[in-house]
């Protein structure tokens, strides 16, 4: 009977007790303290900072390259600009690219001897002068290779004439599709917007020319090789730093189509260009010029606005 009684009270108690618990507040409740509690950020004016919207990107490291690159490791694409234009181009992008720093940018025009439709072949001339050795400022930087077709130039102008006049030839549909090509390389990339770069021989001379003149705030500096422009728009260009070159027995493209260029330069003030001639192999200057490393270190030293 004793036994039957405790029984009888334990489990009036347990009762109870249950009952206590169940009608307590949840605050009142234990908490498990293995739990993650996470508070709420705070978000009052005075402890938040907005970001820095306006912070520069650094460069990015130079040097160091194990190996050489040749013309299969490039990137072969095709850009369609909006006049339709479809626009093949090869694109090197370095090996430890990261958007962590601020590329430069080197755009090259090729000359006439490589128009068409080969992707890649481009790359054949001149090209690789840039990246011999290993170590020059190119394995830095983003690079980009556009290809001109058959039917067309970079600037519809006969080169026999040596200058030409802006006023007179319109954009040809390839240069307005490389104009395009590069805003969206810069809006692609992590692209430094005051390190970018061209250059270009003989057809590509002209584009060079052709370029800077119609885009004279686009770029650091430019190097056109055996070309020709527009010496009345030479005040649109004075301040550009500038590596000519033109060999005076070139007899393929008169050599007057640089010497009116530089002296309608020098006429405006423009004192930051330099002007190679007499270097040998003809009408063939980019070779000896895309391999000397004395040219890789002027043409990457320059920065837009400095």
């Amino acid at each position: 009977m004793k036994n039957a009684r405790r029984i009888l009270t334990v489990l009036l108690l347990a009762i109870l007790l249950l009952s206590l618990f169940s009608c307590a507040p949840a605050s009142d409740l234990p908490v498990d303290d293995t739990t993650e509690v996470t508070e709420p950020a705070d978000t009052t004016a005075a402890d938040t900072e907005p970001a820095d919207s306006e912070a520069v990107k650094p460069d990015p490291p130079v040097g160091g390259h194990e190996k050489m690159v040749f013309p299969d490791s490039f990137l072969r694409l095709e850009f369609t600009a909006s006049n339709g234009e479809e626009l093949p181009y090869c694109l090197y992008v370095p090996e430890n690219y990261s958007e962590d720093y601020a590329y430069p940018l080197l755009l090259m025009f090729h000359g006439a001897g490589t128009r068409g439709d080969d992707n890649g072949s481009q790359l054949t001339e001149g090209v690789l002068g840039f990246f011999m050795p290993k170590n020059t400022p190119a394995y830095d930087c983003i690079a980009v290779f556009p290809l001109c077709d058959s039917e067309s130039r970079w600037v519809e102008t006969d080169w026999s004439l040596g200058s030409y006049s802006l006023d007179e030839v319109e954009i040809s549909r390839n240069m307005t599709a490389v104009v395009e090509l590069l805003d969206y390389l810069t809006e692609t990339y992590s692209i430094n917007e005051n390190r970018q770069y061209v250059t270009g021989f003989s057809m590509g001379g002209y584009g060079t020319w052709d370029i800077i003149t119609r885009y004279p705030d686009r770029f650091a500096a430019a190097a056109p090789l055996c070309g020709g422009g527009d010496p009345t728009k030479a005040e649109l260009i004075a301040d550009i730093p500038l590596w000519i070159v033109h060999n005076p027995n070139d007899d393929a493209v008169p050599v007057e189509g640089s010497l009116e260029m530089i002296d309608a330069i020098k006429e405006f003030g423009g004192e930051n260009l330099i002007y190679k001639k007499d270097i040998g192999f003809g009408h063939r200057v980019w070779d000896p010029t895309y391999g000397d490393p004395e040219f890789h270190s002027w043409l990457f030293s320059h920065v837009k606005g400095k």
